[in-house]
C-alpha cells in the first residue's frame, strides 16, 4: 500500500483515500507553497511592527565580533533561523539595533496627515503637498512630480533631492515611469541641522544628539508615500511599484529609506560610501576611507562614536544587514573605485555578504551590485545603464524575463568569504587575511632621473632613499623630461587590484605629492599626505557648508586662482560683518584623523582684497581655535599645531568681517610625532598579467623622502622595512605569459582586438565567448591548436565584458573596451 505524507495537514493518506480528496489536498498544498513565495513589496511601512523588541545592551555588555555578524542569529542568543517566515521579526531586530546604536528612532506614521496634488502649467508636471501634524505642529513636504502620458497608474521613482537621484534619464527612456523629487530640507537641512527644523519641532524628544538626519530623512520619505496613498484620484501612482534612489550622502539616504519602509519595491543606492553600503568593520581595515569615527555626525546620533576605532567590532550589527533589511524587496548598489573615500573594497565585501543573505532566503536575483571606475563621482557611465534598466524593468515594470544577476566588480583577489564563513558555526572568528600577491620595490634601484638624488639613512630599507633635488617641482602639470622620473619595471603574474603603498618620511609642516603613471597611461597626481582632497581639484568632495549667512562656497576651477593644481575652494562673502567676523564656516570629514591624537593642520589662503582674516577650529563641540590670521592678497601658508589632544574630527574655516572673496587650497593634516618613516597608500589600480612600467615624477617638491614601494593585493601587515625588493637583483626572474597556467587576455583595456594567450592550454580550452554583464553571449570563437588568437572587439560598445574560456573547466576574465 502506497502512503503519502502531507506535512501541511500533519496526516498520512493511503491509496484507499478517495482520488478527489487527494486532488483537493494536492491543490491546497501547492497553493500554500505558492502563497509562501516572498512578495516583491508590501502595503504597509513595517509588517513586523508587532514583533518582540530585542535586547539592546550597552557598549560594555556587548561581545566583540571581529567578522561580520551572523544575520540569522536571534538577538537574545536563543538560536538561529534561515526560514523566510522568521525574517520579518529578525529584520525588525536589526532595525531596532540600527536605530538604537546608529541613527536614532524613526517615528511611526502620525495619525494626522493630509495631502493634495496640483497639476502644473506644463503638461505632465505638478506638485505634491503633504502636511504632517504632530503635537499641534505641522510640517509641510512639497515634491515636484512628472507623470508620463497616459492614464496610469504609473510606477514611480522617488529621487533624493532630485527627480531621479543620479540615475540618468537614459535609464527610463521608453519606460512609463513617474518621477518624484524628495526635498529633504523640508524635514531637516542638509549640512546645518537645527532644532528649529520641522522634524525636530514635531518631535521635541528627538534632538541633534540622539537623532541623526538619516532617521529624520527616512521618516520624511515614508510620509511622502503616505501622501501618495491619499491622492490616488488625482495622481495615479502605482503604489506597488515605488523606487528610491540617490548618490553619495543621498545614496545612504535612499538605502536607509528602502530599509525602513517596506512599501518601497526597488532601492538603487549609488556610491553611498561609509555609513551606506560599506561595512563598518571592513572599512576599519582600509586606508583613507569614511570610517565610523570619521563620518558626518550630523547624519548619525552622537553616541555612535562610542564604537569608533577599536570598538567597531562591538557593534552588534553591520551594514550588510542594513542592506539585507530590504529583502525580499529589490536592491542595486553601485561603487566607484576612483574615489578611495567611498571605501569600495568594503562595499564589495558587504555586498557579497548581503547577497549571501538574499540567496539563503531564495532571493538571489533581487540583489545586485556594480562597482567600477573611470567616471566622476555620481556620474553614471553608459556601461552601468543596462544594469539599472534591468532592475527597473523587473521590479518597477514587472518584466520577469530580465536577468538581474549583476555582480560587477574589480576585486578578483579579495577573499570576501572570510568575513562571513563563520555564519552558522557559533564561533565568530575572522580568519587571518592572506597577504596575497606582493611586489616590493626599492626607490633607489629604479632608473633614477637627474632631478632626483639618492641619499643614505640607516633607518631606510637598504640604507638608502630618494628625494627630489632642491628647488625642483611641477605642481600644475606633470613634467615631460625624463630627468624628473623614477622608472621601475614590474611583472604581474596574477591579475588583480593592486594597492601602491610607499614608505616615506614627510616633515609635518609640508605638503608633498607625486605624479604617477602605469605603462603608457596619463600621469595622475597622487598625494602622500593624509588628506583625501587637499587641493580641491575634483570639487568639494568631503566638504559641506554649515553657516554661510549669505556667502557662497564653491569648487573653483580657475587655475590662476589656485595655489597649486587647477582648482581651489572659493568663498564669496558679499556683505560686511563688522564686529562679528565669524560668519562663514566650512567643515570637512575628509581627513582620517583620530580623536585623542595631535595634528598639524596647514593650508594656503589668499583674498581678493586686503583686510580680511581667518581662523581654523576643530568643532563644533569641544572646539579648539587657532589665533586670528590676517589674509593678504598673495598666497600665504598658515599652519596650526593642535597642542591638546584632538577632540573632534571636524575642522571649521571661519571668515568674514569684510565683504571679500577668499581662496583656500592645499589643505593637509598630519599627525604630530610621526615625521619618521611610515607606510602611506598612494593609489590602487587593476593590473592584468604581464610586464608593466611604473613611473613616478616629482610634484610639489620639498623634503619628503621616498624609501620603498610595494604593489600589494592586501594591505595587511605592511610595516617596518617591508619585504625583500626584487628590483635590486642583478637577475630578476619573471613569469612569461605563456607559462601561466591559466589563459590571459590583453591588452586590457582594449580598443580594436582582444588578444588571447592560451600558453600550454592546460584547461584544454575549446571555445572562447565574449559575454556582456547581462549574461548575453556577443561573440564566440572555437579554439583549434593555436596558442594565441585574436577576437575582434571593434563592434563592441565601450564598457565592461567578460571573456569566458570553456574547456575542462570554465574560467572567466574581465575586460574593458574603450
Amino acid at each position: 500500500m502506497t502512503s503519502i505524507l502531507f506535512p501541511a495537514f500533519g496526516k498520512t493518506f493511503t491509496r484507499k483515500t478517495p482520488v478527489a480528496l487527494l486532488a483537493f489536498l494536492l491543490s491546497c498544498t501547492c497553493l500554500r507553497a505558492l502563497a509562501q513565495t516572498p512578495p516583491l513589496v508590501y502595503t504597509v511601512e513595517n509588517t513586523g511592527a508587532s514583533c518582540a523588541a530585542p535586547p539592546l545592551p550597552t557598549l560594555s555588555q556587548l561581545p566583540v565580533i571581529q567578522p561580520l555578524p551572523d544575520p540569522f542569529l536571534w538577538a537574545d542568543g536563543h538560536g538561529r533561523t534561515t526560514s523566510f517566515s522568521d525574517w520579518e521579526c529578525r529584520r525588525n531586530e536589526i532595525k531596532a539595533q540600527i536605530e538604537n546604536y546608529e541613527i536614532g528612532t524613526k517615528p511611526t506614521r502620525p495619525q494626522t496627515i493630509t495631502a493634495s496634488y496640483a497639476a502644473g502649467t506644463t503638461a505632465g508636471t505638478g506638485t505634491l503637498t503633504v502636511n504632517v501634524t504632530v503635537n499641534g505642529k505641522t510640517a509641510t513636504l512639497t515634491s515636484q512630480v512628472t507623470v508620463p502620458t497616459g492614464t496610469g497608474p504609473f510606477p514611480a521613482i522617488i529621487g533624493m533631492n532630485s527627480p531621479t537621484g543620479s540615475v540618468p534619464a537614459a535609464v527610463f527612456a521608453g519606460r512609463s515611469v513617474a518621477t518624484i523629487q524628495y526635498n529633504h530640507n523640508n524635514v531637516t537641512t542638509y549640512g546645518n541641522p537645527q532644532l528649529t527644523d520641522p522634524f525636530y519641532q514635531l518631535y521635541p524628544d528627538q534632538n541633534l544628539s540622539n537623532a541623526g538626519q538619516y532617521a529624520a530623512w527616512s521618516w520624511g520619505v515614508s510620509r511622502l508615500i503616505d501622501g501618495l496613498e491619499l491622492v490616488q484620484s488625482s495622481l495615479p501612482i502605482d503604489l506597488k511599484h515605488l523606487g528610491v534612489t540617490g548618490c553619495s550622502y543621498a545614496g545612504k539616504m535612499a538605502l536607509f529609506a528602502g530599509a525602513l519602509d517596506e512599501r518601497i519595491a526597488l532601492t538603487i543606492a549609488q556610491e553611498s560610501g561609509g555609513g551606506g553600503a560599506p561595512a563598518w568593520r571592513v572599512s576599519e581595515t582600509l586606508g583613507a576611507v569614511e570610517k565610523l569615527g570619521a563620518t558626518d555626525y550630523n547624519w548619525f546620533k552622537d553616541d555612535m562614536k562610542q564604537f569608533a576605532d577599536a570598538n567597531v567590532p562591538k557593534l552588534p550589527h553591520d551594514h550588510h544587514e542594513l542592506m539585507a533589511m530590504i529583502a525580499p524587496r529589490a536592491l542595486l548598489v553601485t561603487g566607484n573605485t576612483d574615489f578611495e573615500w567611498l571605501a569600495n573594497p568594503s562595499a564589495y565585501v558587504s555586498a557579497r555578504a548581503a547577497h549571501e543573505i538574499y540567496k539563503t532566503l531564495g532571493l538571489g536575483d533581487r540583489f545586485g551590485f556594480y562597482i567600477d571606475s573611470g567616471h566622476n563621482h555620481c556620474a553614471v557611465p553608459t556601461t552601468q545603464i543596462p544594469a539599472m534598466q534591468a532592475f527597473v524593468d523587473k521590479f518597477l515594470l514587472g518584466n520577469t524575463t530580465v536577468s538581474t544577476d549583476i555582480t560587477v566588480n574589480p576585486y578578483p583577489a579579495v577573499n570576501y568569504q572570510r568575513w562571513y564563513k563563520w555564519w552558522g558555526s557559533g564561533n565568530p572568528v575572522l580568519p587571518a587575511e592572506p597577504l596575497g600577491k606582493r611586489t616590493w620595490l626599492e626607490a633607489e634601484c629604479a632608473t633614477v632621473g637627474a632631478g632626483w638624488m639618492v641619499a643614505t639613512d640607516a633607518n631606510a630599507s637598504g640604507g638608502k632613499y630618494v628625494q627630489a633635488k632642491s628647488g625642483l617641482s611641477s605642481p600644475t602639470t606633470a613634467p615631460s623630461a625624463t630627468s624628473a622620473y623614477l622608472t621601475m619595471p614590474v611583472t604581474i603574474d596574477s591579475a588583480a587590484t593592486y594597492n601602491l603603498v610607499a614608505r616615506m618620511s614627510i616633515p609635518a609642516a609640508e605638503d608633498y605629492g607625486y605624479w604617477l603613471k602605469i605603462d603608457n597611461a596619463d600621469f595622475q597626481a597622487v598625494t602622500s599626505q593624509l588628506a583625501t582632497n587637499p587641493s580641491f581639484e575634483n570639487g568639494l568632495t568631503g566638504w559641506t557648508t554649515l553657516n554661510t549667512n549669505g556667502a557662497t562656497i564653491s569648487a573653483n576651477t580657475v587655475a590662476t586662482d589656485a595655489h597649486s593644481g587647477t582648482g581651489s575652494m572659493k568663498v564669496v562673502n558679499p556683505t560686511a560683518q563688522t564686529g562679528n567676523q565669524w560668519k562663514v564656516q566650512v567643515s570637512s570629514t575628509a581627513f582620517p584623523t583620530t580623536i585623542g591624537n595631535q595634528y598639524v593642520i596647514s593650508y594656503w589662503v589668499r583674498a581678493a582684497a586686503a583686510g580680511g582674516s581667518i581662523r581654523l577650529s576643530t568643532g563644533p563641540s569641544s572646539a579648539q581655535y587657532q589665533a586670528d590670521q590676517a589674509i593678504g592678497t598673495s598666497w600665504q601658508q598658515v599652519s596650526w599645531t593642535i597642542t591638546a589632544s584632538l577632540a573632534s574630527t571636524t575642522f571649521l574655516f571661519d571668515m568674514g568681517q569684510v565683504a571679500n572673496t577668499y581662496y583656500i587650497d592645499d589643505v593637509s593634516v598630519k599627525e604630530v610625532g610621526v615625521d619618521g618613516w611610515r607606510w602611506l597608500k598612494l593609489k590602487d589600480a587593476v593590473l592584468p598579467v604581464g610586464p608593466h612600467t611604473l613611473t613616478i615624477a616629482y610634484n610639489a617638491g620639498g623634503n619628503a623622502k621616498l624609501d620603498k614601494l610595494v604593489l600589494a593585493t592586501s594591505l595587511a601587515s605592511i610595516s617596518g622595512l617591508g619585504g625583500t625588493a626584487n628590483n635590486c637583483n642583478v637577475v630578476t626572474a619573471t613569469t612569461s605569459a605563456s607559462s601561466v597556467a591559466g589563459p590571459t587576455v590583453y591588452p586590457n583595456p582594449a580598443t580594436d582586438n582582444i588578444s588571447v594567450e592560451l600558453g600550454a592550454n592546460q584547461l584544454n580550452v575549446k571555445s572562447i565567448e565574449v559575454v556582456d554583464v547581462m549574461g548575453r553571449v556577443l561573440s564566440r570563437v572555437n579554439v583549434g591548436k593555436q596558442a594565441t588568437l585574436s577576437i575582434p572587439s571593434d563592434k563592441l560598445t565601450p564598457g565592461v565584458y567578460l571573456v569566458r574560456f570553456k574547456g575542462d573547466t570554465t574560467q572567466t576574465q574581465r575586460v574593458t573596451i574603450l
